[in-house]
């Protein structure tokens, strides 16, 4: 019996041990397995291959041409054209646009202005007494300074107004820091009673005759006495958000110590800044016309150019919301009518239907905004504690033409006061509309402006990757309405991009330079090309040079992407995607965070297949994907095509709007093309017939009296001689004041051409003639 016991015992032991054995060999193994898998994630880069699935598709050379030729010339990327999207290629110069642009010599600003008060250190305003004695013969008395803000108290809130403080006097000719600014207006006088109480400067504590208030208007004459010789707005600068701490950011969401070892193993690695530097209304053809210099500087640093991206909407404001907000700027352009403070009364004329007498109302109108509320992406960065710039030189942009703006201020740093302000100083050559012909700013193009801005708020930002950025630059004035003025600053932007990698001020930065839309109403929009270029707008990145070694795949795949179709939605997926690197520091890796897209764009990180326009997003009208053939236009079926056309504007577009605007005509016809539909469009004109259109056709035309040139797209049947509208009309010359009678209907702008615009037209022609033969 005890033997019995004694190997029953030995039996329950030897199992023990077995199970123990197996026990610590199992948590080896997992130690062993587990171990691998950080060693894998950890060299992944070399090991996973992430191949697009369009690769396979390209033939030998072009792969090779994608991995070894970097910097080639921009024009071979044209020679590649989709199966399913093609785009023409085109010379920049091409004799028909060569003969459009007429570039004249640069504008030079007046160089016997200076600036009187510098900007030290960023807050500190410094008197220049060698200004005062060269340019103003020693007859400074005093300045002072008015610190300006936003007016957020307007009656009719259209982010249109701009506040200023009292005046505070510059005490022997240097203030403190003013850190409790971002702009400060500057005003020296020739007379010492100005701002003065007896014979001693009171600055702020001026006796009350003499007090200036809060600007509550657009105008900023108050105090502009007649001794005030010199006014001049200064940006400031200073840090708003506290330092980025690394440590917590890579600690972040860590809650395995597998997580944490991969960030322990990560080398230096930083949040990425953003910074967008747009040019309205430059199409990728014009950039590689106007900006050589510039692009290939750019180039040399590694720029990554799409030229075939695509508008998704004909102004900036249709582009630049799909590329911020993720969504359809239709949805942006609703009228608010829930608020008093939007609604704005206009003075409509009627027409009584039976006597045809005219007679005026008044009319109350809503504008669309403000967009406090919507998903601004630049507010995602801003939480994870970005330093954020929005800036738009023209007072009527994006958000601002028949728009309501912001309500609250939509980033740390925010340009509209600073605009407004500007144009109002007597350092500005006075003009009424945007594209001043004397475009300066005391002794310096505007563009310089903006430029200056951008470099100084890098300088104090950028000096180290504690103090992440993301921020919108808009340039308007050297491009928007005059497309050869792009020409003049190419020098200049090439050394401000120098400028900012010799100061190592982009080394953790993604760089977006790029414009919104082609030119809309320039003379060669009437050429072939030009149809095209419109709905083409450059669009380029440049990322830190650290990227090419820790993201190979990612590169990859962006320098594959340029062949592809691309559009603002692909844009805003690429910014969402970088905003989750943010979000996950464990991950970083931008095809390995849990990135997904929310709309039809994909994130320019990863593969984009070969797509036709609807998949990417981009409406039928504005799709640059086309086999069309000119066609002549003395053809008996252009006329009636473009006869249809105006029929449509007039009866459809105007139908709710004859009071208001005339008929137009049919003056000429400039151009036509025509395509073969590879899959015939079937329109139901009823439930029981549909007509198969097989032709598409394109009409340029020019209607009277407006002289309004429009671009129709129609489907032609050749059999039943049926014609549908394709999309809708774009018109591709400028309406300046002809339309100034619409209010409340932007998108008929231009459409209309005002009754009491040809009336009084007419009547000044009559006073004209009247005096001409007096």
């Amino acid at each position: 019996m005890p033997n019995l016991t004694k190997h029953l015992y030995l039996y329950e032991y030897s199992r023990l041990i077995m199970a123990t054995r197996f026990r610590k060999r199992s948590h080896i193994l997992y130690i062993l397995v587990t171990l691998n898998i950080v060693f894998f994630l950890i060299v992944y880069r070399r090991l996973i291959l992430i191949t697009p699935s369009s690769i396979s598709s390209l033939d030998l050379s072009i792969t090779s041409y994608i991995d070894n030729n970097l910097n080639d010339d921009f024009d071979q990327f044209s020679t590649l054209s989709s199966s399913v999207c093609y785009i023409p290629r085109f010379d920049p110069w091409d004799q028909s646009i060569a003969k459009s642009i007429r570039i004249k010599p640069r504008y030079r600003c007046p160089m016997n202005k200076q600036n009187l008060i510098n900007v030290i250190n960023n807050t500190y305003l410094v008197f220049n007494q060698t200004v005062n004695q060269t340019y103003f013969s020693s007859a400074i008395t005093h300045c002072v300074y008015l610190k300006v803000g936003r007016n957020s108290e307007e009656k009719f809130f259209r982010d249109w107004s701009y506040t200023l403080s009292e005046p505070i006097l510059i005490m022997n000719g240097y203030t403190g820091p003013i850190i409790d600014a971002d702009f400060v207006l500057t005003r020296c006088y020739n007379n010492q009673k100005e701002h003065s109480n007896g014979s001693l400067f009171c600055g702020s504590n001026c006796s009350t005759n003499v007090k200036i208030n809060p600007v509550d208007k657009k105008s900023s004459s108050t105090a502009k006495g007649p001794s005030l010789v010199y006014e001049y707005i200064h940006p400031l600068f200073r840090l708003k958000k506290s330092r980025f701490s690394r440590e917590t950011w890579l600690n972040k969401e860590t809650s395995t110590w597998m997580s944490k070892f991969i960030s322990s193993s990560v080398p230096d690695r930083s949040p990425p800044s953003v910074i967008m530097i747009i040019l309205d209304a430059v199409s990728d053809l014009q950039a590689r016309r106007a900006l050589p210099q510039t692009l290939s500087y750019l180039k040399s640093q590694g720029l990554f150019t799409f030229q075939r991206h695509a508008i998704v909407g004909d102004g900036t404001f249709e582009n630049i919301v799909p590329m911020l907000f993720g969504q359809s700027a239709v949805n942006y352009q609703k009228p608010n009518i829930n608020d008093s403070r939007y609604e704005f009364t206009r003075t409509e004329t009627k027409v009584e239907p039976k006597t045809k007498r005219r007679y005026q109302i008044k009319k109350t109108i809503h504008y669309p905004g403000p967009y406090d509320d919507y998903p601004f992406i630049i507010k995602n960065f801003s939480q994870l504690n970005y330093t954020t710039f929005f800036s738009e030189e023209w007072r009527e942009s994006a958000f601002y033409n028949l728009k309501n703006g912001f309500r609250q201020q939509p980033t740390d740093f925010y340009l509209r006061p600073y605009w407004l302000s500007l144009y109002e100083t007597m350092s500005y050559n006075k003009y009424a509309g945007n594209s001043n012909p004397k475009p300066c700013y005391l002794n310096k193009l505007l563009h310089f402006l903006s430029l200056e801005w951008l470099e100084q708020f890098l300088n104090l930002h950028h000096k180290t990757p504690d103090y992440p950025t993301f921020g919108i630059m808009k340039m308007n004035e050297m491009s928007h309405d005059y497309l050869e003025r792009l020409f003049w600053i190419d020098y200049d932007l090439k050394n401000f991009f120098e400028n900012l990698f010799q100061k190592n001020l982009l080394n953790n930065t993604i760089l977006i330079f790029c414009g919104d839309h082609g030119h809309r109403q320039h003379r060669l929009r009437l050429t072939r090309i030009g149809s095209f270029e419109v709905k083409l707008p450059f669009f380029s990145m440049l990322f830190p040079k650290s990227y090419k070694q820790q993201f190979p795949q990612a590169m990859k795949n962006l320098k594959n992407n340029e062949q592809m179709l691309t559009s603002w939605w692909d844009v805003y997926e690429t910014l969402a995607n970088i905003l989750k690197m943010v979000e996950q520091p464990n991950i970083f890796d931008p095809l390995l965070v849990k990135w997904h897209p929310t709309t039809s764009g994909t994130s320019l990180f990863h593969p984009i297949p070969e797509r036709n326009c609807s998949s990417a997003g981009v409406p039928e009208k504005y799709c640059p994907c086309s086999r069309s053939t000119p066609l002549d236009i003395t053809l008996p079926v252009i006329k009636n095509l473009a006869l249809a056309g105006v029929d449509h504007i007039n009866n459809v577009k105007l139908k709710s709007h004859t009071h208001l605007c005339l008929p137009l005509e049919l003056k000429n016809i400039v151009r036509a093309e025509v395509e073969k539909l590879s899959i015939p469009k079937q329109v139901n004109n009823n439930k029981t017939f549909a007509t198969n259109f097989t032709h598409s056709y394109t009409v340029l035309f020019e209607v009277s009296p407006s002289g309004g040139i429009f671009e129709s797209r129609l489907l032609y049947h050749e059999q039943t001689k049926k014609i549908q509208l394709h999309s809708e009309i774009l018109r591709v010359n400028l309406y300046g004041q002809t339309s100034s009678c619409i209010h409340d209907k932007y998108e008929l702008r231009s459409f209309c051409y005002c009754i009491s615009y040809h009336q009084k037209l007419k009547t000044n022609q009559s006073i004209s003639v009247t005096t001409q033969f007096a």
